[in-house]
């Protein structure tokens, strides 16, 4: 991660569930990956919020809107029925819904795990 371009974060949720992503290299791919939010760096002279709704459409497939602002390169947006009818898996990723209680048996990336353990009251 660039200190002078951090990478930022988006809690997505819906149903009092966060939505993770866990991809792997291909499909026999046998190395434990983390589950992790969505998340990437921003292009020169572009919102954060612009780069949240772009980095979702690239991951998922769906346009976001609402973007909340957390704290420093952390975000939130809830998903509607629509978001979630119309999300696209990629191949070797996974995306899935978990309670906080159930985030808390994953293995996470540390910035997720970060992200979680200050603003979990978001789910």
């Amino acid at each position: 991660m660039d200190a002078l371009n951090p990478k930022s974060l988006v809690l997505l949720t819906y149903k009092n569930k966060v939505l993770l992503m866990y991809k792997s290299n291909n499909s026999i791919d046998e190395e434990k990956h983390p589950w992790c939010l969505i998340g990437g760096i921003k292009e020169k002279e572009e919102s954060f919020e612009n780069a949240m709704s772009r980095w979702v459409e690239k991951e998922m497939g769906i346009k976001i809107e609402n973007v909340e602002y957390v704290s420093d390169y952390c975000y939130h947006a809830r998903l509607t029925d629509d978001n979630v009818n119309k999300i696209q898996r990629a191949e070797n990723q996974l995306l899935d819904f978990f309670t906080l209680k159930e985030v808390k048996n994953l293995f996470l990336s540390n910035t997720t795990a970060q992200f979680i353990s200050k603003y979990g009251a978001l789910i």
